[in-house]
């Protein structure tokens, strides 16, 4: 980084759009000392927030202990922007796949590139060469066993198709887009400039005109938590498809990904199922509830006589579980060699969807729950058994029995009298996570079509807007984490070689040995503090089942990665 990173600067507050970075200790950012309140004549000076000053970065540190060595990360999700110009270097297109409309995989050639043909389609085997064998046991039957070897020949011996009409990414990616911006995003690359490009002069802290490399004035010089990393993406779709994910999985296997993130759950019919929360059932099994606990069972088990109408019902004989269980264990397996971080969910549950759930001690599985500026659990965000970590998010609203989190500043606010319920109410946090966002009317923002106006191919400079979006979720604090992983291996890569890569299990025990129960999430200034959501007297609980680990300090996770 250039030395104007080295000693503290004066910053405009819209650096404040980067605020998840300093919460994670990404990038180092002084917010000055704590608000004091003051008299009501006083309060105008007490909302003067100083600008926070920026010190030096967590990528200033790897990349003086040796060589840049990007780590590659496989995003399993619905697919990444192409050309977007915060990500369109960051992209490895091509290793990119597409698993939803070709069994086998399909992917978009590059229609400039003079150097091949101008067929349709192309084939091309994505899966050649693909063995699974330095996975070792992965605790399979030897029937279960022999099925996943049919599966791994069938692809290695596979062809997909390249494709030069047919981009689904344009309507479909607004998630995955967004996810890859937390993870690589980097300020948009001048035409013709590869990446990973470093920040100009003042570019990271100037309030003035051409605030990054490109010069598009509809661009931020945005940073996602490696911007020196490549990202491969696997695009999947929601159907209830297990092989669609085994492929997935043995892809990024295959590709020798460094990190992969899944910031969603999997539609498994019997390990993404919510189980009953205990205090509802205590309350169900009393005498006073008993008609209550009995219409509750008729309606939960009100289709299961009628089976045999169900078109996707199995034939009798067979074992719809056995592909599920299949890639319940290749997860397993994977995450010896590569660290899978999962989203733990946006349902407020007790419980982690997924296969965050499978999360334990002896897998590289990491769980990420989100949390807000204001030191809570996001509103939203799952928690309980498994919780590896949390990373920074938006909130979401609650109005139940245990506790009320509202958006005073909506509207609708002023219409409810919520303190005649007299329920303990938390605070709730207007910081959301800002990122890339797919361009045009099927992003999350909707934002105008960069590419609608009348101009040569390529050159149009995105007016109009629509990169970028607020965001959130498990997804967000997922793929923070995520590119946290990617800083963890890229650090270990620079000590040692470009081939080489730290085990699930180690990169996920350096992460919980870097995080912290005790810390504020900056630029907020409340500790991590537990919440009642489902039961009374829940915050009693031990911190860990909210927060696992805590809040991650990325300057300590690299500092350990570096000394291996």
């Amino acid at each position: 980084m250039s030395d104007e990173l080295e000693t503290p600067q004066a910053t405009p507050a819209n650096y404040y759009y980067l605020w998840h970075l300093s919460a994670l200790g990404v990038i180092d950012a002084n917010y000055g000392p704590p608000p004091i309140a003051l008299p009501p004549e006083d309060e105008s000076a007490a909302r003067q927030v100083p600008d926070p000053a920026i010190g030096g970065t967590v990528w200033d540190t790897i990349a003086a202990a040796g060589p840049i060595r990007p780590a590659r990360v496989a995003l399993i999700d619905v697919g990444v922007s192409l050309d977007h110009p915060n990500l369109a270097t960051r992209l490895d297109r091509q290793a990119s796949i597409d698993l939803t409309t070709h069994r086998y995989g399909a992917r978009v050639a590059d229609i400039l590139d003079t150097t091949t043909s101008f067929d349709l389609e192309e084939k091309q085997a994505f899966f050649a060469g693909l063995n699974i064998a330095p996975l070792g046991n992965l605790g399979l039957s030897n029937d279960d066993r022999e099925y996943l070897s049919d599966i791994v020949a069938e692809y290695a011996a596979s062809e997909g198709v390249v494709r030069r009409l047919y981009y689904p990414e344009s309507l479909f990616a607004s998630h995955g887009t967004c996810c890859a911006g937390l993870i690589v995003g980097e300020p948009a690359a001048a035409a013709g400039e590869e990446g990973p490009s470093l920040p100009p002069e003042g570019a990271f802290f100037t309030d003035g005109e051409a605030p990054c490399p490109g010069g598009n004035r509809n661009t931020l010089p945005y940073f996602g938590v490696d911007p020196f990393s490549r990202l491969i993406s696997i695009r999947t779709s929601f159907e209830d498809d297990a092989r669609q994910f085994i492929a997935a999985f043995l892809y990024a296997y295959h590709q020798r990904a460094d990190v992969i993130v899944l910031p969603r759950g999997l539609p498994d019919p019997e390990r993404s199922r919510v189980l009953p929360k205990n205090e509802l059932k205590a309350d169900l099994e009393r005498w006073k509830n008993q008609d209550a606990a009995d219409l509750f069972t008729r309606i939960a088990f009100a289709d299961q006589g009628a089976a045999e109408l169900e078109p996707k019902a199995p034939q009798k004989g067979s074992n719809p579980d056995r592909v599920w269980h299949i890639l319940k264990q290749l997860i397993l397996g994977i995450s010896q060699h590569i660290p899978i971080v999962c989203a733990a969910g946006n349902s407020g549950e007790s419980q982690l969807i997924y296969p965050a759930s499978l999360s334990a001690d002896n897998n590289g599985i990491i769980s990420v729950g989100a949390v807000t500026v204001e030191g809570f659990r996001s509103g939203y965000s799952n928690y309980g058994e498994g919780l590896t970590l949390v990373s920074p998010s938006d909130d979401g609203e609650v109005f139940n029995r245990h506790q009320l989190r509202v958006n005073r500043l909506s509207p609708f606010a002023a219409q409810h009298d919520y303190r005649a319920f007299a329920i303990r109410e938390y605070q709730y946090s207007h910081f959301s996570l800002l990122t890339t966002d797919l361009s045009g009317a099927f992003g999350y923002d909707k934002g105008a079509d960069p590419w609608s106006a009348v101009v040569p191919f390529g050159a149009n400079p995105g007016i109009g807007g629509g990169y970028y979006t607020g965001f959130g979720g498990t997804s967000g604090a997922s793929a923070q984490v995520g590119g946290i992983c990617a800083l963890i291996q890229r650090a270990y890569k620079s000590r040692h070689n470009a081939n080489s890569r730290l085990s699930g299990p180690n990169v996920k025990s350096i992460l919980q040995a870097a995080s912290r129960l005790d810390t504020a999430v900056a630029p907020g200034i409340r500790s991590l503090t537990a919440d009642c959501m489902n039961a009374d007297g829940e915050d009693a609980l031990d911190m860990t089942y909210f927060f696992g680990s805590g809040l991650p300090d990325v300057r300590e996770a690299v500092a350990a990665a570096l000394a291996l």
